[in-house]
């Protein structure tokens, strides 16, 4: 899954979009973006220029006097059906832990988001490795 969507680097890249997707039109400062998902500036700027680079997002222009732009999420794209799945996934608290624990253990590919991630889900968020987990201490 997250080979499908590569722009997905860091927990920043993943509580980014998953904001845009609650809030698909935004009107904000970048700033202000930041603010709200808890991020450095640089970090958010860097993940939207992401976004915008690979289609995911758009950005208008700043207009004189306004500092916000509107900042529209476009997933019906090619990249929208693996967003989509992510952005599933990523909606639950055990989705998300999942992914970023994925994101943050060390590649030995040089495609740093290979298919051969071990972020291997399933219906519900959950590894087949953790049902049998739940299963032997339930």
């Amino acid at each position: 899954m997250l080979a499908r969507t590569a722009v997905i680097q860091s927990a920043c890249d993943l509580d980014l979009l998953v904001f845009l997707h609650r809030h698909p039109r935004t009107l904000l400062t970048t700033e202000q973006l930041a603010g709200f998902v808890g991020y450095p500036l640089q970090d958010v700027a860097k993940a939207l220029e992401a976004l915008i680079a690979v289609g995911l997002l758009e950005r208008t222009a700043q207009q004189s006097g306004h500092a916000a732009r509107m900042f529209l999420l476009l997933i019906a794209g090619p990249l929208g059906g693996g967003v989509r799945a992510l952005l599933e996934v990523a909606s639950t608290r055990q989705g998300r832990q999942d992914i970023v624990k994925a994101l943050n253990e060390p590649r030995s590919s040089p495609d740093p988001l290979s298919a051969s991630s071990s972020l291997t889900l399933v219906r519900g968020g959950a590894r087949p490795q953790e049902e049998k987990e739940r299963a032997r201490y339930a």
